[in-house]
């Protein structure tokens, strides 16, 4: 049977992923633009920061689902597995999900970095090309 005590663990849950994010971001100094609750669940729209912080933001709230799981798993096992269920459910990359965000981001940082030239001897110019180095 489904308590009020087990939906008030599942809001505690989903309050602390959604503060996971808000607070991740904040160190980054990325603002809040906006939080909001849609059938999907409780969303935020925030700055954009760069791929790396996006990465690591997007990671937060997942992270934190899992911490609680592991912390709380001996006190209560259904709110332990609920935890555990929602951080790794929140990593399976779909569109708009922090998995999603964090595939779509560790790529763009990856793009990012493949047109960084490697680093060579002063006396030998590189020239660059997308993901190609050619010493001329």
């Amino acid at each position: 049977m489904v308590t009020a005590g087990y939906w008030l663990g599942c809001f505690i849950s989903l309050l602390v992923h959604e503060a996971a994010h808000v607070c991740t971001g904040a160190v980054f100094g990325l603002r809040v633009k906006r939080v909001g609750i849609t059938w999907r669940g409780p969303y935020i729209v925030r700055e954009q920061g760069d791929a790396l912080a996006n990465v690591i933001v997007s990671a937060a709230g997942p992270l934190a689902n899992v911490v609680l799981a592991v912390a709380t798993w001996r006190l209560s096992a259904s709110f332990g597995l609920a935890n555990l269920v929602l951080g790794l459910a929140n990593l399976w990359p779909t569109r708009n999900s922090d998995g999603g965000r964090i595939i779509s981001e560790l790529a763009r940082l990856r793009r990012s970095t493949a047109n960084v030239p490697a680093a060579s001897d002063e006396s030998e110019p590189q020239v660059p090309l997308p993901g190609v180095s050619l010493r001329v």
